[in-house]
């Protein structure tokens, strides 16, 4: 599996040459989890056992290496038109838009996945999905990747496609729940959340 401190080598020939490589990423991560001696998953019983997502189970190893490729990726523009975010095998990168080496915003997240980054209107801010907390949830950093911060966590949802309002105050996301409870009893559909967190409201 690749450790995220190596995706600080990836480089793109152009803005919009970068075609990502997330098909991959499903082989990788079962890969992982089948690899002899991989450990079990704790009882949900089991508080002193939780299940940290950031961390491997079972064996890994690191894979080092360089690609100007990629498939499936989300890509957004910074408002100034200068530098832009992608996903790529999990992680979220910036990019300068007339292209160069990509920086890797989410290293610190071991083998969480994270993907979907939008910017805000202003260009300050990063939405974003990411499985970090246990579930695909609503989370945001700073431009530069600092201050993760959740906008909701809930195990019970899952998260697709953040689109801020046009005042960056709000954020729509496709939603649904998993059968695990909670989500408040509320059906899939689009919902929108404050960027400061608190309850969504159902728009679809």
């Amino acid at each position: 599996m690749c450790d995220s401190r190596n995706h600080s080598a990836l480089t793109a020939r152009s803005a919009f040459g970068v075609r990502p490589a997330l098909a991959v990423l499903p082989t990788l991560l079962l890969l992982a989890l089948a690899a002899p001696g991989a450990a079990a998953l704790p009882q949900e019983d089991d508080a002193s056992q939780a299940w940290d997502v950031t961390a491997p189970l079972g064996e890994t190893r690191e894979v080092d290496f360089t690609t100007d490729e990629g498939t499936w990726m989300s890509v957004d523009l910074e408002p100034g038109g200068e530098w832009l975010v992608f996903d790529l095998l999990g992680h979220i990168y910036r990019l300068p838009a007339e292209g160069g080496e990509a920086e890797v915003l989410t290293q610190n997240t071991g083998v969480a996945v994270n993907y979907h980054p939008t910017l805000s209107p202003d260009g300050s801010t990063i939405a974003f999905i990411s499985d970090r907390g246990g579930q695909s949830n609503l989370w945001l950093m700073d431009a530069d990747g600092s201050n993760p911060r959740p906008v909701f966590e809930d195990q019970g949802l899952r998260a697709w496609e953040p689109a801020w309002s046009p005042d960056g105050r709000f954020i729509v996301v496709r939603r649904a729940t998993t059968g695990r409870g909670g989500g408040g009893g509320a059906g899939p559909g689009l919902w929108m959340y404050s960027r400061d967190g608190g309850e969504g409201v159902q728009l679809v």
